[in-house]
């Protein structure tokens, strides 16, 4: 391994692979939303308990006590706060303006992310996603706001929304399924946002021969896990409830013989955090994922756009060739 991280990860032959055979599925987190103009985590909870301020539910006194608190707490709070006065909150105001499919780096690292994958799984709540940007558009220089090249010719991808219809099923399908897992903008009262929803969303990993307590978000995870190639994009640390899940399933796995499916991370590292870098990388490997590392010295995250315009480019996905789809079947009827 070289001692300096690249500006663009080499692509592993398992991840171009997986594009080539239809099995790749590019997984979404918030450091993507991030870049099209979207809240981070921090703000969407700061703004939401802004609009109990704005709205006298809350008070600024109150906002300094629990400002140390973490994003998910603080949600939790103005979830409660909405609940107790009757306040119905916003948040796909907050979360995308009116304007946020103008936004020329959004639609930039979009359509790049667009090319990695027929069906698409992500945990935001937000829209861009919904639709397949398919337009040429000019080079931007960081987040330069320049006119698209040529006019937009969006396709509306399908948006599953409801827990019911996490299905392998779904997930086989190659008209660009999406699944927010999370709940969307669109149905902004069944969005996961506080811990007693990420509880219950989580509660566990056993099927049940009774539909009604069956998990299925879980169910669901687990045959993605396993019959698919995951890439994560936008995700870190902090996305536990996600990578635990994925750590368990990898020690249940290899107790049983070497894991089905490779899955990799996209992550951005100043070039000082080399050794953070290497740390990072034997954490994952323990989760059956393989980190793949990018410079943010000159670019920041802007330099995941560079990343994905690369792949995209070099490996666009093709849909699932009719004999995965065969395996497919046989696993669901094991």
């Amino acid at each position: 391994m070289s001692d300096e991280i690249p500006l663009v990860p080499t692509i592993p032959p398992g991840l171009r692979d997986a594009a080539q055979r239809g099995t790749l599925v590019p997984f979404v987190g918030a450091g993507v939303s991030i870049l099209g103009g979207c809240p981070s985590w921090a703000k969407l909870a700061d703004d939401a308990l802004g609009a109990c301020i704005k709205a006298e539910k809350f008070n600024h006194g109150q906002h300094e006590q629990i400002r140390h608190l973490t994003p998910r707490m603080k949600l939790s709070i103005a979830r409660a706060i909405e609940a107790e006065h009757g306040l119905k909150i916003d948040y796909a105001k907050l979360i995308q303006s009116d304007d946020y499919s103008s936004n020329v780096v959004g639609r930039r690292v979009y359509r790049s992310l667009g090319k990695l994958g027929k069906t698409f799984v992500t945990t935001n709540y937000d829209s861009w996603l919904d639709t397949e940007i398919v337009d040429t558009e000019v080079s931007v220089e960081d987040a330069a706001p320049v006119a698209d090249s040529t006019a937009a010719t969006p396709r509306a991808r399908r948006r599953i929304i409801d827990v019911n219809d996490f299905t392998a099923a779904n997930l086989a399908q190659d008209n660009c399924v999406f699944l927010h897992l999370h709940g969307s903008v669109y149905e902004s009262p069944g969005m996961i946002m506080t811990t007693r929803d990420y509880i219950q969303r989580y509660a566990n990993d056993r099927r049940s021969d009774d539909p009604t307590r069956e998990n299925r978000t879980l169910t669901f995870l687990e045959f993605l896990f396993q019959r698919r190639t995951v890439l994560f994009v936008g995700y870190g640390l902090e996305d536990l409830e996600i990578l635990e899940y994925v750590v368990q399933k990898a020690r249940q796995q290899s107790s049983s013989g070497p894991p089905q499916a490779r899955h990799f991370m996209l992550q951005g590292f100043f070039a000082h955090q080399y050794e953070l870098m290497r740390s990072m990388t034997q954490y994952y490997a323990q989760c059956d994922i393989e980190l793949l590392p990018f410079r943010r010295d000159q670019r920041d995250w802007a330099q995941l756009i560079e990343v994905l315009e690369h792949f995209g480019n070099i490996m666009p996905a093709k849909s699932a060739l009719a004999l995965q789809k065969q395996a497919d079947m046989e696993d669901l009827l094991d």
